[in-house]
């Protein structure tokens, strides 16, 4: 049976000169960057794909993180706007706007906690229906 295994792409139109985006990303994220903008190959995928969400009708882009707490350091020694952590069963979550005003989420996962969250709400849902 074919399926739908993941996302292949987010195309947002972001605030900000292509170039300076770009550059930003690579240069204070760490994010290997190309013409159209990046691109992950590495690590096992885990995303939320939402059609709806609560609150500001903006675009919301959440990257993956391996240590939350490093990465928000460095976002405050660029003098970036961050909000504090917030710690979840599945995962920890922070958010930082960048320099063109772009809010972005962090997410370092608990891997078995949130297949096992996501498991019970999709059953929980089939149950609906």
């Amino acid at each position: 049976m074919a399926k739908i295994v993941g996302v292949g792409g987010l195309f947002l139109e972001f605030k900000g000169e292509k170039g300076a985006l770009h550059s930003f990303y690579k240069e204070v994220l760490g994010m290997d960057m190309s013409e159209y903008g990046s691109g992950f190959t590495e690590g096992e995928q885990m995303m939320l794909l939402s059609f709806k969400r609560e609150g500001e009708n903006v675009p919301l882009i959440n990257f993956r993180v391996d240590d939350l707490t490093a990465f928000m350091e460095i976002l405050r020694k660029n003098r970036l706007e961050t909000d504090e952590i917030s710690v979840y069963e599945y995962g920890k979550f922070a958010h930082f706007t960048d320099p063109f005003g772009n809010y972005i989420e962090l997410w370092e996962p608990e891997p078995e906690k949130y297949k096992e969250m996501v498991r019970k709400e999709m059953e929980a849902y089939l149950e609906e229906f």
